[in-house]
């Protein structure tokens, strides 16, 4: 007479099942398996990144950084409008209301 404890068991049963098929339980440091958790069975090849001199990559970064800044500056405009129109609001509420 479990009175419905199918279910309770059934649970336990699937979390058991999921747990297995983790990743995590897979055997991935040995032997360098690390890299094919998730593929099939061919080998994938790894990107081949670019070299760039040292005097572009500061360019590329100030590049970044100003465009960055220029986002900020604009979010940053975007955010003290709204603060302004809530307050105007606000106040606007409570000289109708009295």
């Amino acid at each position: 007479m479990a009175f419905g404890a199918g279910h309770v068991q059934d649970m336990n049963n699937r979390m058991k099942q999921n747990r297995a098929q983790r990743p995590s339980n897979r055997p991935k440091f040995k032997e360098n398996n690390r890299d094919g958790i998730y593929s099939t069975d061919k080998k994938t090849e790894r990107p081949n990144f670019k070299t760039v001199p040292e005097k572009e990559l500061t360019e590329i970064k100030k590049r970044i950084r100003k465009r960055a800044e220029k986002k900020q500056r604009k979010e940053r405009l975007i955010f003290g409008i709204f603060i302004v129109c809530g307050l105007i609001s606000i106040i606007g509420i409570l000289i109708w209301l009295n």
